[in-house]
């Protein structure tokens, strides 16, 4: 062995493995294009875009399968999507206990709380960290609704993750 060689074994053992979350189809890094390709198939009834870097797509209200993601780029590469869930709190620590089990404690909370017009808007949101990669969980409590968004993100360019 060349002495160069057990440096590079080394530093290979020692590199953060890589890491990319995939959701389905859908992975970090795809392009807007990839994405549109691959959302075809999932016969979405509606597509919105969100500003210039985030699209949202999502069924109808009276379709059963009610499903509404987010996704968001990043100099044309995917680096966020985000899914809604049947909202319930219950239904949030569920998902958050899961992600504890799985990935131990939130690396970044965030409770907001604020007054809208119609009354107070509150937030709760969860992060775990793997690699380079987060995963989360948000719950939003206003006066007339309630969302649960489970989130994956990347760190990225654009914006600070996790946000």
């Amino acid at each position: 062995m060349k002495p160069a060689s057990p440096l590079l074994l080394a530093g290979l053992l020692l590199a953060p493995p890589a890491h990319a979350w995939e959701v389905g189809e859908f992975k970090n890094g795809m392009t807007r294009a990839e994405v549109d390709a691959a959302l075809v198939s999932w016969n979405l009834d509606h597509r919105l875009p969100v500003g210039p870097d985030s699209v949202f797509v999502y069924d109808s209200l009276g379709n059963p399968a009610a499903r509404r993601f987010l996704f968001t780029f990043c100099n044309d590469r995917l680096v966020a999507l985000e899914q809604e869930v049947a909202p319930a709190f219950r239904h949030f620590v569920i998902i958050a206990s899961n992600y504890a089990n799985l990935h131990g404690d939130p690396v970044k909370v965030i409770p907001y709380t604020s007054v809208v017009a119609s009354g107070e808007k509150n937030l709760l949101a969860m992060f775990w960290r793997r690699g380079s990669d987060y995963m989360g969980v948000k719950y939003l409590l206003q006066p007339t609704s309630e969302q649960l968004t489970m989130t994956w993100q990347i760190s990225n360019a654009c914006w600070q993750a996790p946000r």
